[in-house]
């Protein structure tokens, strides 16, 4: 057994750049990364598991340091940018209704991916709390997104397998980019939803207001 971890981990760092760029890269390509890691591990040239680990602490470091730069200067922040004020509310809002869920889905929270971990930093979650949801969370979007990597790699090969690799590298990235278009419209069309949602709220609180005026009227002398 502990010949097989000190293999694992020798594997992982001897001279195997790929999985460190792939750690590395995920603060700056958030999806991509993950799912490029499954494309390389479907064409047999990354271990899969040894991907998902990478892209796991990857993501994790950098929502770790997120946090503790909010913990740490979360109002200077809102004064160096004042955009982050309202994003900020709402996630601090997020953080005070469950610290757990908000630790876990913070690699999910399309908007509020940088904010959401400074403002759990900000509230002070118990660090007993946000280490192991986060790596939790962040271990299961590695997962899901190297497997739809992996997956487009495989549907790659079936449909332009006959084109040799040429065929497959550009196969992959057709399907990939579909991926990413896909979890681009979700995001605006979730979007779009939200703010439907409060106009017809504010609306309502409108009229409610409007026929609260109309009884009070009504019942003077």
């Amino acid at each position: 057994m502990g010949y097989a971890a000190g293999g694992f981990l020798e594997g992982f760092a001897g001279g195997r750049w790929a999985y460190w760029a792939l750690a590395l890269s995920v603060a700056l390509t958030d999806e991509l990364s993950p799912i490029l890691g499954g494309i390389a591990a479907n064409e047999d040239e990354l271990d899969l598991v040894r991907v998902m680990v990478a892209v796991t602490i990857g993501a994790w470091i950098f929502t770790a340091l997120l946090y503790l730069l909010g913990r740490l200067r979360w109002e200077w922040i809102r004064r160096k940018w004042p955009r982050v004020r309202a994003t900020g509310t709402v996630a601090l809002r997020v953080v005070g209704r469950n610290p757990i869920t908000a630790s876990f889905f913070v690699r999910f929270a399309f908007g509020l991916r940088i904010v959401l971990p400074m403002a759990c930093g900000a509230a002070r979650v118990p660090l007993a709390i946000f280490i192991p949801a986060t790596i939790v969370g962040s271990a299961v979007w590695s997962v899901l997104f190297v497997l739809i990597g992996y997956a487009a790699g495989e549907a790659a090969v079936r449909v332009l397998g006959h084109l040799g690799t040429a065929g497959e590298v550009v196969g992959a990235l057709v399907v990939t980019a579909a991926v990413l278009l896909f979890l681009r419209w979700n995001k605006r069309r979730t979007e779009r939803k939200a703010t439907k949602r409060h106009a017809a709220a504010t609306r309502a609180l409108a009229e409610a207001g409007k026929a609260v005026e109309r009884v009070g009227g009504a019942g003077e002398p």
